[in-house]
C-alpha cells in the first residue's frame, strides 16, 4: 500500500469516527431534550387534572364512579393526549382519548399506593408511540396520561437523516481534502525515489534535486544530495586511484620486462646476471608492497575491527622496537602523559610504521627518529632534509612524490594511509618543520 493510500485511509477514519462520534453525540442530546419537553408537558397536565379530580371529588374512598365525570373539564387534554383514571383493582373508571393505555403490575402497584413515586415510560399503543406518566391519586387508584409522540420520533428520524448526510458529506469533503493533502506530502517523496530508480538505472551520479515542500521534505532532499555528491567524490576518488595505480605500476612492470628480456641473453656475464636479478627482486618487493598498500588503503575492511582502549605511549614503543630490530636504526620514545585513546590498533600500528619508515628513509643513519608522545598527541621526528613548503600541502594525497623523492624506492601510499587513519578516528594529521632541519608529522586526538 502506498503512502498516498495510507494517508487518505488513515485521513477519512478519523474523520469518520469524528464524524460519527458528534452525530450520534447530537442525536442522543437532540432526542433527550425532545422527550424531556414531553416529559413536561405531561408533568404540568397530569398535575392540574390531579388537582381537578380531587376538587371535584370524581373518584370516591372506595372507587366507585361519581355521577358526573370530569368529561367536560378534561376536553382540553383530549385533542393531543389520552387520560385515563383507575381503581385500585385496574378497573377503568374515567377514559377519554381514542385508545386504553395499557394497566402493567406496576401501574397496579402505583394504584394501591404500594411503591409510590410514579411511573414513566414509553410504549406502543396500536402501532402508535406513545409517551405515558402514571401517578396515584390520593383516595386510590391512578391517573394515567400519555401524549402521541409519533411525530416527535418523526423528527428525531428526520435529524437524524441529516446528520448523517452532513456527516457523509463531510467525510467526502475530508477524503478530497486527505488526497490533496496527501498527493501533496507524497508527491516530492515519490520524486525522490524516481530520482533514486533513474540513478540506479543510468549509474548518473550528476543528478541534483531541486525539491520544495515542507521543512522535513526540504531537509530529506538535501540530504539525498549530499549523499549524491559523497558518492560522486568517492566514484572520483576511486577512478583517480585506479588511474595513479596503473601509473605506479607501469614503472616496475616495463623495469621487470626489461631485466627479463635482458636475461633472455646468453651473452650476460654472471656479475651483471645476478644485478639484474637484484633489481628484479627489488622491483617483486615495491610491487608487492604497493599491492598490500593499495589494499589496505581502498578496501572497507580497516573499518572492520572495532575500536579498542590502547595506550598511545606502549604502542609508540612496540612499533619502534620493531623497527630497531628490522632496520639496525636507532627509533627513540619520549612518552610524557601518555593518555589511553579508543582507536583501532592495527590502523594505528601501520600508520605508525609507514610514518617511522618513511622517517628512517630520509633521516641520516647517525640521528635517531623520535617518537615523542604527549597527552593524545604522536610526533614522529626526523633530522633529514625536510619537506619544501610547495610539497607540504600535497603529501598526504595518494601517491604524491616530491621531486626529489622520486628516485628513491615507495609508493606515494604510506603517509596516505596515515591520513586515512586520521579521517577514520577524527583525528588531525599535520606536517611541520623540525627544529635544525627535517620533518616532523603530527597525529592529534580529539
Amino acid at each position: 500500500m502506498s503512502l498516498r493510500t495510507r494517508l487518505l485511509l488513515t485521513t477519512s477514519a478519523i474523520v469518520f469516527v469524528i464524524v460519527g462520534a458528534l452525530s450520534v453525540g447530537m442525536s442522543t442530546i437532540i432526542s433527550r431534550q425532545l422527550i424531556r419537553e414531553v416529559d413536561n408537558t405531561l408533568d404540568a397536565r397530569i398535575e392540574a387534572i390531579a388537582a381537578t379530580l380531587r376538587e371535584s371529588r370524581v373518584i370516591s374512598p372506595f372507587g366507585r364512579r361519581m355521577r358526573n365525570p370530569l368529561s367536560d373539564a378534561l376536553m382540553p387534554t383530549r385533542f393531543d393526549t389520552v387520560t385515563q383514571v383507575i381503581d385500585p383493582a385496574g378497573t377503568v373508571i374515567i377514559a377519554l382519548g381514542e385508545v386504553d393505555l395499557p394497566i402493567t403490575q406496576r401501574v397496579l402497584d402505583i394504584a394501591n399506593n404500594f411503591e409510590g413515586g410514579s411511573a414513566r415510560f414509553t410504549t406502543s399503543i396500536s402501532g402508535v408511540r406513545y409517551r405515558m406518566l402514571t401517578i396515584p391519586l390520593v383516595n386510590g387508584g391512578a391517573l394515567q396520561l400519555a401524549k402521541d409522540i409519533s411525530e416527535i420520533e418523526q423528527a428525531q428520524q428526520r435529524i437524524r437523516m441529516r446528520l448523517i448526510a452532513t456527516g457523509l458529506i463531510g467525510i467526502f469533503v475530508a477524503a478530497i481534502a486527505g488526497w490533496w493533502v496527501a498527493r501533496r506530502t507524497a508527491k516530492p517523496i515519490q520524486q525522490l525515489a524516481d530520482a533514486a530508480e533513474r540513478i540506479a538505472l543510468t549509474q548518473n551520479l550528476d543528478t541534483t534535486l531541486d525539491i520544495h515542500g515542507d521543512r522535513e521534505i526540504e531537509q530529506l532532499a538535501e540530504s539525498f544530495n549530499t549523499m549524491l555528491g559523497a558518492l560522486r567524490l568517492s566514484g572520483e576518488q576511486q577512478k583517480q586511484l585506479v588511474q595513479d595505480a596503473s601509473h605506479e605500476l607501469r614503472t616496475p612492470l616495463t623495469s621487470l620486462r626489461a631485466n627479463t628480456e635482458l636475461l633472455e641473453r646468453n651473452t650476460l656475464d654472471a656479475p651483471t646476471r645476478d644485478a639484474i636479478l637484484r633489481d628484479i627482486r627489488a622491483e617483486v618487493d615495491e610491487l608487492t608492497s604497493l599491492s598490500s598498500e593499495l589494499s589496505a588503503l581502498a578496501s572497507d575492511q580497516r573499518l572492520v575491527e572495532e575500536p579498542s582502549a590502547v595506550d598511545l605511549g606502549e604502542v609508540a614503543t612496540e612499533v619502534a622496537l620493531r623497527a630497531s630490530r628490522r632496520t639496525g636504526r636507532a627509533v627513540t620514545v619520549v612518552a610524557n602523559d601518555s593518555l589511553v585513546v579508543a582507536v583501532r590498533l592495527g590502523q594505528l600500528e601501520r600508520a605508525l610504521n609507514n610514518l617511522v619508515d618513511n622517517a628512517l628513509k630520509f633521516c641520516p643513519i647517525a640521528l635517531p627518529v623520535e617518537i615523542i608522545v604527549n597527552g593524545k598527541r604522536i610526533d614522529v621526528v626526523d633530522h633529514g632534509p625536510g619537506i619544501s613548503d610547495i610539497d607540504k600541502p600535497l603529501v598526504f594525497d595518494r601517491f604524491y612524490r616530491a621531486a626529489a623523492t622520486r628516485a628513491l624506492p615507495g609508493s606515494g601510499l604510506g603517509l596516505a594511509i596515515v591520513k586515512q587513519f586520521a579521517t577514520d578516528h577524527s583525528a588531525n594529521v599535520s606536517v611541520s618543520d623540525t627544529a635544525g632541519g627535517g620533518a616532523t608529522v603530527t597525529i592529534a586526538f580529539a
